[in-house]
């Protein structure tokens, strides 16, 4: 009878626990799927070294809050059932597993929303044959994102404990999830903030070879003969060689007066140096060279990089 019990007591909190995991699942997504992209996917190219190490790290310890702040939920949304340490380790554990098929549902509709328009039967065959080869290290990770969880419910089952009213409880409830919900937020925004701040101060050394590739040249016809190209969004000068860029008209180099006269162009450079390497830097290019009678004039910019890279930044029939 006791057994019986004890059973339909853990049955009874297999509901909230459910939700409680759902809810995880969501913030995990997120986390997976916008989070990251915001806080690295513009600058981890820029130091793989830092970055890779410091983005990995990043995201393995918000994961692990996640996954004890779903514990948490799910001893809060019971609702005072809870009455013993293994019914808050069973209900944690249970919103622990909860959130392993809500990672693979979203794998699937986001692969269905992307896909789903070339063929329906066999993209959905492809990924549940994906699925069913992950099962193996599924079922190794369940225990262990279970065990987590459980650890977030015990943590909030003490606390609880130790309150001698139900407002006591209620208070203790809300103040370790908020401080929980706080930590997460703050880890989530610190790390990738700081990290820009300080690229941004020159403080981390960028890979020339993947800040070129950031910059961005716009072109625009201001006369029948004249173009003007203008700097949009240019990386630190000590990733940029000297000159910086080179122009071509035609596949010509006209990237400044010098070399628009060696050229053999009717065109001529204002300023004489070309465009330089500063935000907002802008430079002219006049003369028959860049009219368009009829065919557009091919416009390419490269940029160089310090270590020797060079990568072509516009290149636009104008």
């Amino acid at each position: 009878m006791k057994k019986e019990q004890t059973l339909q007591d853990l049955k009874r909190l297999i509901p909230a626990s459910l939700l409680a995991g759902l809810l995880g699942g969501i913030l995990l997504v997120f986390r997976i799927s916008y989070a990251d992209r915001w806080c690295w996917h513009g600058i981890i190219c820029l130091n793989h070294g830092i970055f890779d190490t410091v983005s990995t790290l990043h995201a393995l310890v918000l994961s692990i809050l996640i996954f004890i702040l779903t514990g948490m939920l799910a001893v809060a949304l019971q609702r005072g059932e809870v009455e013993s340490l293994v019914q808050a380790a069973f209900a944690g554990g249970v919103s622990g597993c909860m959130v392993c098929p809500v990672l693979i549902a979203n794998t699937l509709v986001s692969d269905f929303l992307r896909y789903g328009g070339t063929d329906l039967v066999e993209n959905l065959s492809f990924r549940v044959s994906s699925i069913l080869h992950m099962v193996p290290i599924t079922l190794l990770w369940i225990p262990i994102l279970a065990a987590i969880a459980a650890v977030g419910a015990l943590i909030l089952f003490s606390c609880r404990e130790k309150t001698a009213t139900p407002g006591e409880n209620v208070l203790a409830s809300r103040l370790v999830l908020g401080a929980t919900a706080f930590i997460i937020l703050a880890l989530l925004v610190i790390p990738p903030l700081v990290a820009h701040l300080m690229l941004g101060g020159g403080m981390i050394g960028v890979h020339p070879s993947a800040a070129i590739g950031m910059t961005a040249i716009s072109v625009e016809r201001t006369a029948p003969d004249a173009i003007v190209l203008t700097a949009r969004d240019i990386p630190s000068t000590s990733a940029l060689a000297d000159p910086p860029f080179s122009v071509y008209l035609n596949g010509v180099e006209v990237s400044n007066a010098s070399a628009a006269a060696a050229s053999g162009l009717d065109v001529s450079v204002d300023p004489a140096g070309g465009l330089q390497a500063a935000e907002g830097s802008r430079a002219t290019w006049k003369g028959t060279a860049v009219m368009n009678n009829g065919t557009p004039v091919s416009v390419a910019v490269a940029a160089h990089g310090a270590d020797g890279s060079e990568q072509f930044v516009l290149d636009i029939l104008v």
